[in-house]
């Protein structure tokens, strides 16, 4: 997880670094609700040296950084774009 100090008011960015992945497409799923939920988006991240260098994501702003659950991994950015569209991305 990345720390970052109130985080959950933060908008994710093309090129922010999740769980050192880096952010190439992402589409907001949540805004933030204070006292109820974070914001959260559907995310595309890549790293280039891993087996699986793409990985679609959903990321949540909590208050101690960026936070990455359910991920689909993918071997190309065909596969990453097609699980991207499947969960919602635009």
């Amino acid at each position: 997880m990345e720390t970052n100090t109130l985080n959950e008011y933060n908008e994710l960015r093309i090129g922010d670094t999740v769980a050192e992945r880096t952010v190439i497409a992402y589409t907001k799923r949540n805004e933030r609700i204070v006292g109820d939920v974070y914001a959260s988006w559907v995310a595309v991240c890549v790293d280039e040296t891993a087996f699986h260098p793409y990985v679609v994501w959903t990321v949540v702003a909590r208050p101690e950084g960026w936070y990455a659950e359910q991920g689909d991994y993918c071997k190309t950015l065909d596969e990453a774009l097609g699980a991207y569209k499947k969960r919602g991305g635009e």
